[in-house]
């Protein structure tokens, strides 16, 4: 729940620029890269960027006249991005969770996922779209992750996959016999 904590804290753009270099610790960024994957405005994210850098969150690198951002080694930029890992792990658990308490719910493919939202395929026997779209909708409003999603009856599923339309999916949760 550390993003949950931060939130209501932090502003969330401030949020979306660290957990964009907590994500890719190694990588280096330039100004614009962070602004457009972090989907704040350039302006704002050179503000943000230059109070991560007095904090030793981020390490600026002058090359000529472009300038590199990377994720500091310091020991409170490694905390911070512990936390935010953990949290950032736990969000389609969350989701998957709570709909695996829908009897119609089978299946639940990882279609793709960003920074800050993921889009999924739910499998099932009509399950209750109003009902998933509430559990969705409860995650945005408290970790500002949007889940996205289509969903199959078990025959439609089977001829899109049939027809090599859904290939190569990550299943994040799989109804057992045992769950029925």
């Amino acid at each position: 729940m550390a993003v949950n904590v931060l939130t209501g804290l932090l502003d969330d753009k401030l949020i979306r620029v660290i957990s964009l270099f907590t994500k890719h610790p190694e990588k280096k960024f330039y100004l614009s890269e962070i602004a457009r994957l972090s989907d704040v405005n350039t302006a704002t994210t050179f503000r943000i960027l230059n109070k991560i850098v007095i904090q030793d969150l981020v390490k600026a690198t002058v090359i000529g006249k472009a300038r590199t951002y990377q994720l500091s080694k310091s020991e409170k930029a490694q905390s911070l991005s512990k936390m935010l890992k953990r949290d950032d792990s736990n969000v389609l658990d969350d989701f998957c969770e709570k709909i695996s308490m829908f009897p119609r719910v089978r299946l639940v493919l990882l279609d793709s996922k960003s920074m800050n939202d993921a889009k999924l395929i739910i499998v099932g026997e009509f399950p209750s779209k109003e009902r998933i779209e509430r559990v969705a909708s409860d995650i945005f409003d408290a970790r500002r992750f949007k889940i996205s999603f289509v969903e199959f009856n078990i025959q439609q599923y089977k001829d899109m996959k049939e027809l090599g339309m859904i290939k190569d999916k990550k299943v994040i949760y799989r109804k057992t016999s045992s769950s029925n």
